[in-house]
Order: structure tokens, then C-alpha cells, then sequence
């Protein structure tokens, strides 16, 4: 009985190297991101977009210390006497006012694109995302990795993907 329960874990144990090799191999793709991302049109338009905000906000910062360099000019005017306390203080009301409603404009319009942008990263991801499962399931991909994480092997899909993208 001994031998026999030995002679049939033997027999396992030599039959279990023989099917390991019938398991499926799987299928990994990789891509890389930063390619996909700067040749998609939706990516240039939001650098566009990034780009308009950020000279806005110069503008407007621009804008503010042009108004302070004036005021720090009529100071100096009343130092001298060539102006009155009364109408700098008049003059640094008007400033501050034009500044605060300059602003306010402004504002409105800068959240209105920053959202704009928000709006734009969310469809890009949605997009690559899409094209993403779209080839991997073209080309029987069971898993995609990014390939910056990639040491070696896969499948690189990375044109597919950039080719699947939605042209806009």
C-alpha cells in the first residue's frame, strides 16, 4: 500500500512539469504615454488653452503693477507739492477701483477656460483610454502597461494606439 501511494506521487509529481507548459501564456502589451499624449490633437489644443491662461494672468499682473508704478509716481508728485494729498488719495481710489473690476472681468473669464481645460484633460483620458482597450482587444492584449515600467518584453502598441485616437 506504501509503495503504491509512493509510486503514484512520483507519478504526479513527474506528470506536473508536462502540464505546466499548457497553461496560456499571457499577452502583455506596453505603451508609451508621452508619445500617445504629444501627438494627439485634443493634447495641443489644451497646451493651447494652458498657454492663453498663463498670458492672461501675466497680463493681468502686468496690468497691476503698471497702476502701482503710476500711484508710486503721483507719491513722489505730492512729496514735492506738485500734487495734493487730496487728489492722490482721489486718484488711488480710481486705481484701485479700474484694478478691482479689471480683476473681476478677468476672473470670470479664466475660470470659464480653466474649466474648459479640465474638461479637455478629462476627454483626452477618456479618449486614450478608449483607444487603449479598442487595440488591446484587436490584438488579443490580456494586460497593457506603461512602458516606462517596462524593463523588457511586450507587445508595443504605442502607433496602434495613437492611430486609434479620435481625430479632432
Amino acid at each position: 500500500m506504501k509503495k503504491q501511494l509512493i509510486a503514484g506521487l512520483a507519478a504526479l509529481m513527474l506528470a506536473a512539469p508536462i502540464a505546466a507548459p499548457a497553461q496560456a501564456e499571457v499577452k502583455v502589451g506596453v505603451i508609451d504615454v508621452q508619445r500617445i499624449l504629444s501627438g494627439s490633437s485634443l493634447m495641443k489644443a489644451l497646451e493651447a488653452a494652458q498657454k492663453d491662461v498663463m498670458d492672461a494672468e501675466k497680463a493681468l499682473l502686468d496690468f497691476r503693477q503698471k497702476k502701482l508704478e503710476e500711484l508710486q509716481g503721483m507719491q513722489k508728485q505730492v512729496a514735492e507739492g506738485k500734487m495734493t494729498q487730496e487728489d492722490f488719495l482721489k486718484k488711488q481710489r480710481q486705481f484701485e477701483d479700474e484694478v478691482m473690476n479689471k480683476v473681476k472681468s478677468e476672473q470670470g473669464r479664466l475660470e470659464k477656460k480653466k474649466e474648459e481645460i479640465r474638461k479637455m484633460k478629462d476627454g483626452l483620458e477618456k479618449d486614450v483610454e478608449a483607444a487603449v482597450k479598442k487595440v488591446a482587444t484587436a490584438k488579443g492584449l490580456e494586460m497593457v502597461i506603461n512602458k516606462q515600467m517596462v524593463i523588457f518584453g511586450g507587445t508595443d502598441i504605442t502607433q496602434d494606439v495613437i492611430g486609434a485616437l479620435p481625430k479632432r
